[in-house]
């Protein structure tokens, strides 16, 4: 009998940062959760957030999660969690690539992995927030002791920009259209052309809007370097992120970044809509591609294993 997964009790790693805060305010202010544990090294910022999101509560009348703020090195002393979320990060530095994000982010990631092991003990799941999260869940499903499949990383901004290309084209709002993007959080994502709707119905675009639509959405992370605002999209991924969780919890098929296994050498954490069944976070079956958009996922798939291999390589 399929166990539906209920996330009472929530650890984040990187809670002082602009993105780990911000899901822990949204968390809070959802009577879904029973706990939430708050670690950082940041001990004085990581307090002052605490009192701050406690507050935010009364007013907003939503006192039921509890905040606990945790020093780092006390996380094994800890009951297991239903969920780990690791958000600490680097800060973005300008001009700086994805391969020196990934480099510097992989460290700060070995050495909470300890951490991460103990919160999430025998059945908890890992939900990876930091950038470039596909890549970081396939290194950690390498190097730590957690089964691949209870590993997940959080995709969902590029589905978001993807819809925001769209009505852009379009001259409509976001609202009405719905519209996928999964593979590789980068340059081998792929957009669901198949799948995008306008008011809940099949949207038809032609060759040169599609081109102009795939511009503007692979061409969010140059725009963005080129304001040098030396920070992530502190919004956008607190609030998507508690969404992904809340849809796992329901149910509800979401992008996530899951393990997947093509019992080659090319085993990694792809972009795919998914869902939790039995303690593990498994990809939906892939009807909803078509197949191009299936040959795309997998050349999206070969390419993270690698760029995965090659990132452990290097740090170790």
């Amino acid at each position: 009998m399929t166990q539906t997964w209920s996330p009472r009790r929530v650890a984040i790693l990187g809670a002082s940062g602009l993105t780990g805060a911000g899901l822990a305010h949204q968390l809070s202010l959802s009577d879904d959760y029973d706990e939430i544990l708050l670690f950082d090294l940041k001990q004085n910022v990581l307090q002052a957030h605490a009192i701050d999101m406690r507050e935010a509560q009364i007013v907003a009348g939503r006192t039921r999660a509890r905040l606990v703020v945790v020093p780092l090195d006390r996380a094994a002393e800890q009951e297991p969690v239903d969920l780990v979320v690791f958000a600490a990060s680097l800060p973005e530095t300008p001009d700086g690539t994805r391969e020196a994000f990934l480099q510097g982010n992989l460290g700060v990631l070995d050495a909470v992995r300890p951490a991460i092991e103990a919160l999430a003990g025998e059945t908890g799941l890992v939900m990876i927030v930091t950038n470039p999260a596909d890549v970081l869940a396939t290194c950690l499903a390498h190097t730590s002791g957690i089964h691949p499949a209870r590993i997940f990383g959080y995709c969902l901004n590029d589905s978001a920009r993807f819809i925001a290309a769209i009505s852009r084209e379009l001259q409509v709002d976001p609202g009405r259209l719905d519209a996928l993007v999964i593979g590789e959080h980068g340059d081998g994502q792929v957009l669901v052309w198949s799948g995008v709707t306008l008011d809940g119905a099949p949207l038809a675009l032609d060759a040169a809007q599609r081109a102009r639509i795939d511009a503007d959405a692979r061409g969010w992370f140059r725009r963005w370097s080129d304001l040098r605002p030396g920070r992530s999209s502190g919004w956008t991924t607190p609030v998507g992120s508690a969404r992904t969780i809340a849809q796992l919890a329901a149910g509800v098929p979401v992008p996530v970044a899951v393990w997947r296994r093509d019992g080659d050498s090319n085993d990694s954490h792809t972009t795919l809509l998914a869902v939790v069944r039995d303690g593990a976070v498994v990809p939906t079956p892939l009807d909803y591609l078509d197949d191009a958009e299936r040959a795309a996922v997998d050349e999206a798939s070969a390419a993270l294993a690698d760029k995965a291999l090659r990132a452990a390589a290097l740090t170790h």
